[in-house]
């Protein structure tokens, strides 16, 4: 338990000396950071870049010096070869000097002497020149060279291997940027692929979708027009049994009243009775003779296609046979046979009509094969001639219906006939 100071009463005083003081400390005083030495700053980014352009601009003016040098060497050699070949003429210039003083163009030179600038001063000048790029070149290699040679201080080549590594960083990130940018170019291409996929196979699913709603629409109207026939297939077999029933209803109540008549006492004679038995018979009868009909014109019709689709290579046929017996067949014949088909038919027409009861026409039950023989010439010539060809064979023994004398043809029906006749010369 903490027991505050004095709490029990003061503590008895002690002849000692008092304990010493603490020093108090100086107070705080803001220092300047120490100054990083110049071989340090130096190797700063801009600095270095700075540096480096300083260098290679004194470099382009060193190889300008030299070349002016050289032509100042080159003109005094000249110069010299030229006074020794004064003085001797079996002196020869060296060719190595002879030859660069030919072929190089003196620009410096001339310049001075345009300049007029004798060539004693434009030595000096050139020589205290190149004194003073050796040396600023020596000032600024100074600070690389004792960090290439390791013989500078420690901050220095510890400064010059952060800026390479700032460098090396540099070039990562830029890469790294180039590779990112790239990357970000693939993955854009790839999502407007996709966008492009995506939307072609948008269209194509509308177009089936489209397509599906088509079939269905028409599937639905068809289902909706044999609906339609359906219900008035319907109605209409809905009309007839009420019709049936209404006669059925009818005969019932004529049998109840018939009977009632009789019980009543009243004769009623039979007649009725046959009366309605020939309306029934009528009635079968007329439904009998629609059958045959149909079926008389199914075969006909069976009879005409099969005769035209054997009617080309027949007439040609015919035609080949007959050639050379028949120059022409006369049109009146072919008229009368159509008139003659016609009543033929007429009559046929007029039997079945008036026909009695339980009359039936024997042709409707005639086979394919009987009824082209016997009634197909009525309405085809090739079945005529062949018919009649047959007939003319069992005349007499090798008869034929070629007449052994001429026969002198009617006249033409019309002129249209006439104009296809060959006139006689």
């Amino acid at each position: 338990m903490f027991r505050p100071p004095n709490a029990f009463g003061a503590p008895p005083r002690l002849l000692q000396p008092p304990p010493p003081r603490p020093l108090q400390p100086p107070p705080w005083q803001w220092q300047q950071p120490p100054q990083p030495s110049p071989a340090v700053s130096f190797w700063q980014r801009d600095n270095v870049r700075d540096h480096v352009k300083k260098l290679q601009e004194t470099i382009e003016v060193s190889s300008a010096l030299i070349n002016e040098l050289e032509e100042i060497a080159a003109t005094k050699n000249s110069s010299d070869a030229t006074a020794q070949d004064s003085d001797s003429s079996s002196a020869k210039v060296p060719s190595g000097s002879g030859d660069s003083s030919e072929d190089k163009p003196l620009r410096f030179v001339e310049l001075a002497r345009s300049m007029g600038v004798s060539q004693d001063t434009h030595e000096s000048m050139a020589t205290d020149a190149a004194n003073y790029l050796c040396h600023q070149l020596q000032q600024l290699l100074a600070p690389i060279s004792s960090a290439i040679n390791q013989s500078g201080p420690w901050e220095e080549r510890s400064a010059m291997v952060r800026l390479a590594q700032k460098l090396q960083k540099a070039k990562r990130n830029k890469r790294w940027r180039k590779r990112k940018r790239k990357h970000v170019a693939e993955l854009f291409e790839k999502e407007r692929a996709d966008y492009d996929r995506i939307d072609h196979e948008a269209d194509e699913w509308r177009a089936k979708q489209i397509a599906k709603d088509i079939a269905k629409r028409k599937v639905e109207s068809m289902q909706q027009i044999a609906r339609k026939k359906v219900n008035e297939e319907r109605k209409r077999l809905e009309s007839e049994l009420e019709l049936a029933l209404m006669v059925e209803k009818l005969q019932e109540l004529r049998s109840i009243r018939v009977q009632k008549m009789k019980k009543q006492g009243h004769f009623l004679p039979d007649e009725d009775d046959k009366y309605l038995e020939r309306v029934k018979a009528a009635v079968e009868e007329e439904e009998r003779q629609a059958a045959t009909a149909a079926r008389t014109d199914a075969v006909k019709d069976a009879i005409l296609t099969a005769e035209e689709s054997r009617k080309a290579p027949h007439y040609e046929n015919c035609h080949e046979d007959a050639s050379e017996k028949f120059k022409s067949v006369p049109a009146e014949d072919k008229n009368l046979g159509d008139v003659g088909i016609s009543k033929k038919n007429d009559r046929a027409s007029q039997k079945t009509d008036h026909g009695g009861h339980g009359h039936q026409d024997p042709i409707s039950n005639l086979p394919f094969e009987f009824y082209h023989y016997y009634h197909g010439s009525s309405y085809d010539m090739g079945t005529l001639i062949e018919v009649r060809r047959t007939w003319d064979s069992f005349i007499r023994p090798g008869g034929s219906r070629i007449p052994g004398h001429w026969v002198q043809p009617p006249p033409p029906s019309d002129e249209v006939w006439a104009s296809y006749l060959v006139q006689p010369k």
